[in-house]
């Protein structure tokens, strides 16, 4: 009976450390829309060299969100103006998800178009990564913008 005992106990150990074993990031589909309004940033000339958005809105995962970032403006040699940038959203729960900004700004239609690239954070979003495509809506003039993102996130 002893003997059994202890088989018994031997048998539980493997179990009880598959809980230690930290779970792998799970792909999962992501979408974030919002508002918001950017200081826009110019040169001597005036031109639009940059923008400090800030926003809020509602996203998978997220739930309520706000976002602060900085926005660089650099014309091509095709004359397109690339966007790139840095930007931290929050999380309602304070949970921060980092991303970085490639797009290209249609300055004509004031539409903003790329990808934001997920690359970490805190809490959940430690480590997190993956992409999103997203569409920016400018008003040029009072610097106000609508935001949606569609794509997928890792933690």
């Amino acid at each position: 009976m002893k003997h059994l005992s202890k088989l018994r106990a031997l048998m539980l150990v493997p179990f009880l450390l598959l809980g230690t074993i930290p779970a792998a990031a799970v792909e999962r589909p992501f979408a974030l829309s919002g508002t918001g309004v950017a200081t826009i940033v110019t040169d001597e000339a005036g031109h639009l060299i940059g923008a400090t958005p800030t926003g809020s809105g509602t996203a998978t995962y997220l739930g309520q969100w706000t976002v602060t970032g900085n926005v660089n403006y650099i014309p091509d040699s095709d004359g397109v103006l690339r966007s790139s940038g840095l930007a931290t959203i929050t999380a309602a729960n304070g949970d921060k998800l980092q991303v970085q900004i490639d797009g290209i700004l249609d300055p004509v239609a004031a539409i903003d178009q790329g990808v934001f690239h997920f690359v970490g954070g805190t809490g959940r979003f430690e480590g997190a990564t993956g992409d999103a495509n997203f569409v920016v809506h400018i008003n040029p003039l009072t610097g106000g913008f609508e935001l949606t993102l569609v794509g997928k996130i890792n933690y």
